[in-house]
């Protein structure tokens, strides 16, 4: 999206939480193409996809720290539109 280089990337999706947080605003803008996310995420399947999907749906539902990172990175991808 900001032109984010392959090794920030990489580095950025092993924490789990900012992996978690990307694909709910993937999903909330309509970007989660299967093959785009088996090359960028290291996700093989859809099952693998939704797992995680699920798991952050939960953890915006319960974590309040991880809900005020969702709403400041929304925030930055809609300045960026």
């Amino acid at each position: 999206m900001k032109n984010i280089e392959r090794d920030k990337l990489d580095e950025i999706l092993k924490d789990r939480e900012l992996k978690y947080l990307s694909i709910l605003i993937l999903k909330k803008y309509n970007c989660l193409d299967l093959e785009k996310i088996k090359e960028d995420f290291k996700i093989n399947t859809k099952r693998t996809l939704k797992y995680n999907e699920n798991k952050a749906q939960e953890k915006l539902l319960v974590n309040y720290n991880f809900r005020e990172k969702y709403f400041h990175m929304d925030e930055e991808v809609k300045k960026t539109e």
